[in-house]
């Protein structure tokens, strides 16, 4: 389901995946990132968006960020 909104996270700087969502909020509540199943970037103009999709061990995300504006966005959630 597309989502679209822009939302709170905690993240880290990782050697391994270089920037790493740990937490994000949404609904009201924390949601702990169990597992990051896959990244990529793409390009929209001059603008690199990572994208993530990840797990809390019930859910399906996909967040992504915006290297220019540094906003997060809940792109697409499958529950």
């Amino acid at each position: 389901m597309y989502i679209g909104k822009t939302l709170t996270v905690l993240a880290v700087f990782d050697p391994s995946y270089c920037l790493k969502p740990l937490r994000f909020k949404w609904s009201g509540r924390f949601i702990k990132v169990e597992e990051i199943t896959y990244t990529w970037k793409s390009k929209e103009g001059k603008k690199v968006i990572h994208h993530f999709s990840l797990t809390d061990g019930n859910a399906l995300y996909e967040l992504s960020f915006d290297n220019e504006s540094l906003l997060w966005r809940l792109e697409n959630l499958e529950a």
